[in-house]
């Protein structure tokens, strides 16, 4: 069923300490008040993990970062967070962290809540075909996403990424996989989540 929904409005925020400036989205003037609070606080600590994951104990750290909004429609809000740091190394290390929100309710999606049993084997196998066909080094293999895998969504398209080193050489950057919704019909729940982007048409 589509959905006719008011996006959420963004206000740009700055996080700002010595040696830190992280820019992050907060969402206002919802018609659920209550959500739009849950939904702040969820990317707030987003921030916080973020920061928190890039710091260098013991090193002095300069910390950087923005957001992009990958989908704000039909009650769909999913965003990504990055940060970079740069600590006197060889390169700055960047980290990512999305999160995928019901603006009608505030809360937020694991990729496994989105999906029926099975959904795996379907993002694992394109996941595969992709990186024999665009030719992505890996660093130990390709082992299959996991319940909790980074991901975000962008119009009718789900993303699936990996964090630098995590699959694939720094020099690789962030391998991610685009995965068209129609993919995955056959496993996205009557009333998920996922069926308010109309990806049938």
């Amino acid at each position: 069923m589509l959905l006719i929904r008011r996006p959420v409005d963004i206000i740009t925020r700055v996080y700002r300490r010595p040696d830190i400036t992280m820019l992050y989205p907060q969402a206002a003037g919802h018609e659920n008040v209550n959500a739009t609070a849950l939904m702040n606080v969820k990317i707030r600590n987003a921030v916080m993990e973020l920061i928190k994951s890039l710091a260098q104990p013991g090193l002095k750290t300069t910390i950087n970062g923005s957001f992009e909004i990958k989908n704000n429609q039909r009650g769909i809000l999913s965003i990504l967070l990055v940060g970079m740091a740069e600590f006197g190394g060889a390169h700055p290390m960047t980290v990512a962290k999305s999160l995928t929100m019901d603006t009608l309710t505030g809360e937020s999606f694991e990729l496994s809540q989105l999906f029926s049993p099975g959904y795996a084997d379907i993002i694992n196998a394109e996941i595969k075909r992709q990186i024999k066909e665009r030719d992505i080094p890996l660093l130990d293999g390709f082992k299959g996403i996991s319940p909790n895998q980074n991901y975000y969504v962008s119009d009718h398209t789900l993303v699936v990424y990996y964090q630098l080193y995590e699959l694939s050489p720094y020099a690789a950057g962030f391998p991610y996989f685009p995965i068209p919704l129609y993919m995955l019909s056959g496993v996205i729940p009557e009333n998920g989540l996922l069926t308010r982007l109309g990806y049938f048409i």
